[in-house]
């Protein structure tokens, strides 16, 4: 009978150093040249969500331009979170192996000039519009395989920890920005959302000048000390990460969380408009440009928090429990369902108590993002990374956002029985988002049981490295 001795085995202290690492201490110019790919990184990512979420800020008025139903309406977002995960293995295979620079650079050009196109779509092409927004999807798939991982190659320990909040907390700044983008810029044009659309590639295009002029990638592995090693065939790596308990298991936790979010994401703005509609009886253009204004003011404030605080407290709990990372990520989804629960029933009677209730769930939920990636980071050696990465988003977007805006939408549609009543809509809207709550459960309790196997699998993946290293400076001494 074999004995597992991986739990008394000591996890690396954050002053271990491999015997093959280059400097123990980066230069000025070295921190000075990752702090501007960090930066460019970062504006990429907020602009990425931005283009993301500026349709879900103007979904009513695209509702009515295209004359389609709440279910094509949630199509929009499926079809681009399609595309973005279908194309994400392929992307993660050649950020391991290929310039991850370059891949960034065509990914959001791609998005960058599909977005513009989706602008000028007409009114009675629905569905070009639709593959217009697929196309969007796989601009962006290449570049969110891959920039964790450069940011990975950059930093490590806690300096990796707090870049890669950094770097996640563009997901709900930018998410926000996207609400107040698409209903400010189409107030401004006379309530032609179009506009809104054009906005993010001229930005677009700016990043693809910054990554060319500025960005230099740097040594795969080279911040776990790890410039050389061996490589498996792709089908062996990926059976090589599934062995990963507790990389399954917090993909399946994102995976959930990321079914109530992405559909809340979408479909909130609509609800809360209906929502004031019914407490005040009656909500004009303004009104509606507000409750989308306000909504990102929230997503903003509450993701940013949420990012910050969650990273904070992972890396302090940490140093206490060498679980502590999927811990804090079970326990904060678990206490964000009483809130949610609380919006979808007292939205119509209290606007003031479900926005407080909001901006709760936002910050519980999202204090996920950036632990998630840390852990993915420290679990998955070097070479397997961005393989990694494309898989998790592969399976977050398959079972999560990407079909949850579109089941919402048939489900309420279905309850809704093709009302035009707008207390109808907003009740078959809410009994349809109910789904969430149980959804984003079963994710908390998936990342409480990864705690089971967080340490074994961390220390496998440390000892993986350090028996690589060795190997590999053995073989360059055989050749001396």
């Amino acid at each position: 009978m074999s004995v597992d001795i991986s739990d008394l085995l000591p996890v690396l202290e954050s002053n271990f150093e491999s015997s093959v690492t280059l400097s123990g201490v980066l230069s000025r110019r070295e921190k000075y040249k990752h702090a501007i790919t960090m930066g460019v990184l970062f504006f990429i990512n907020l602009l990425n969500f931005m283009d993301r979420f500026i349709i879900a800020g103007v979904l009513d008025k695209i509702i009515h331009d295209f004359s389609v139903g709440e279910a094509k309406g949630g199509l929009l977002q499926t079809v681009f979170v399609c595309s973005y995960m279908a194309l994400a293995p392929v992307f993660g295979y050649l950020g391991d192996r290929y310039s991850r620079k370059m891949l960034i650079i065509v990914g959001v050009s791609i998005w960058s000039m599909t977005t513009l196109a989706g602008s000028f779509v007409p009114n009675h092409m629905f569905a070009v519009f639709a593959i217009l927004r697929g196309l969007v999807g796989i601009g962006e798939a290449s570049y969110s395989c891959v920039a964790p991982t450069i940011i990975a190659d950059m930093y490590k320990h806690d300096t990796r920890t707090r870049m890669l909040a950094l770097f996640n907390i563009a997901t709900p700044v930018g998410g926000g920005l996207g609400y107040i983008v698409g209903a400010y810029v189409t107030v401004a044009f006379h309530g032609d959302w179009r506009w809104a659309l054009r906005f993010t590639p001229a930005l677009g295009f700016i990043c693809v000048i910054l990554l060319i002029v500025l960005v230099r990638e740097p040594v795969r592995g080279g911040a776990d000390g790890a410039q050389v090693l061996k490589r498996d065939s792709w089908v062996l790596e990926i059976q090589r990460i599934f062995q990963v308990k507790s990389f399954v298991l917090t993909t399946l936790g994102f995976t959930w969380v990321a079914f109530a979010l992405g559909s809340l994401a979408w479909w909130a703005p609509r609800f809360l408009q209906l929502a004031y509609s019914w407490h005040y009886n009656i909500v004009t253009e303004k009104m509606k440009a507000n409750v989308s204004l306000y909504f990102g003011i929230v997503t903003c404030g509450a993701g940013l928090l949420g990012v910050l605080l969650g990273s904070e407290v992972a890396r302090w709990y940490r140093k206490r429990n060498q679980r502590g990372d999927p811990i804090v990520c079970g326990v904060a989804v678990i206490l964000a369902i009483p809130f949610l629960f609380i919006v979808l029933i007292i939205s119509k009677h209290s606007i003031i108590a479900t926005w407080i209730c909001i901006a709760i769930t936002e910050t519980l939920l999202s204090s996920n993002w950036a632990i998630i990636s840390d852990m993915l980071m420290y679990i998955i050696i070097p070479p397997r990374r961005a393989t990694a990465s494309s898989i998790q988003i592969f399976i977050l977007h398959l079972l999560g956002d990407a079909s949850s805006p579109y089941i919402v939408g048939i489900i309420s549609e279905a309850l809704g029985k093709g009302s035009k009543d707008e207390k109808v809509i907003w009740q078959a809207l809410r009994n349809a988002l109910m789904l969430t709550p149980t959804v984003a459960c079963c994710g908390g309790i998936a990342f409480l049981i990864a705690a089971l196997f967080i340490i074994r699998d961390r220390r496998e993946a440390e000892a993986t490295i350090q028996l690589m290293n060795l190997s590999d400076n053995i073989r360059m001494e055989e050749k001396q």
